[in-house]
């Protein structure tokens, strides 16, 4: 009798088990699927400019998992149409500064144990450092996301009352690295030198009271926020204005060649 109940229990957990379906990742060989690249035949009438001396192939190839292949990234093979960096710098401080002080919204991306997060953020950029600040309230996760892993993205477009994005973007991508400080650490109070001035609107009576208060406003923040300083690796600024004085529409900056 013990014989037979232990022969069916045995048999009652395999079919439990058999039941159970567990995740595959999917096979992927260097450099992903062939579907996800473009397919050189006939250069497109809103292709970027070139040097001439370029094939399709030099751009539109695999190289790595990182699939920066064709695109924006393939603008870094050529020197036609690119800005110089000290003009593309500028291109990005005027992007961001639609109200006057450095300070506007972006998407802010980030990820933690395999598990992405998009984040709807105000980032001020420090013109003397090019770093990105912003303050948050304790324990949100975005947070705790950066503290495990400091690989972020900042993503920022110019909202248009047409539409009309695919003809005239403006906006702007930054890919870098985040650190978050306390109120008690050294850096903190640097930070929001810069972060906090940028915060109340001038324009109203209730801004113009916060102004005259910026000690009360550096005791709140070192209280009850941490703040948040991006250092960008790479910026994309994209204008399609830049077209009309012979540039690319996307421009790259990188800190690797300051």
């Amino acid at each position: 009798m013990k014989i037979r109940m232990k022969i069916l229990f045995t048999a009652c957990l395999m079919m439990f088990y058999s039941g159970i379906c567990f995740a595959a990742q999917a096979e992927w060989k260097d450099g992903g699927p062939d579907y996800l690249y473009f397919k050189p035949k006939k250069k497109s009438p809103r292709h970027h400019v070139y040097d001439e001396s370029l094939k399709c192939i030099d751009c539109h190839k695999h190289n790595g998992v990182d699939a920066y292949t064709s695109a924006t990234m393939g603008l870094k093979k050529t020197q036609k149409g690119s800005m110089p960096r000290d003009e593309i710098k500028k291109a990005v401080m005027e992007t961001l500064n639609g109200a006057g002080n450095l300070r506007e919204i972006f998407v802010l991306s980030t990820s933690f144990d395999d598990q992405s997060l998009g984040t709807v953020i105000e980032f001020a950029l420090d013109p003397a450092t090019f770093n990105f600040i912003a303050v948050s309230e304790i324990q949100t996760e975005k947070l705790f996301h950066m503290a495990a892993n400091e690989k972020v993205c900042l993503t920022f477009v110019k909202q248009r009352d047409d539409h009309e994005y695919f003809k005239d973007p403006l906006g702007v991508q930054i890919v870098g690295k985040a650190r978050l400080f306390k109120g008690d650490d050294p850096e903190f109070e640097e930070l929001m030198k810069v972060y906090l001035p940028t915060m109340p609107s001038p324009q109203t009576e209730a801004g113009k009271k916060a102004m005259q208060n910026m000690d009360r406003m550096m005791q709140w923040a070192k209280a009850m926020m941490i703040a948040t300083r991006i250092t960008p690796e790479r910026i994309v600024v994209f204008n399609g204005k830049f077209k009309e004085k012979g540039y690319n529409m996307k421009q790259i900056w990188e800190a690797a060649n300051e």
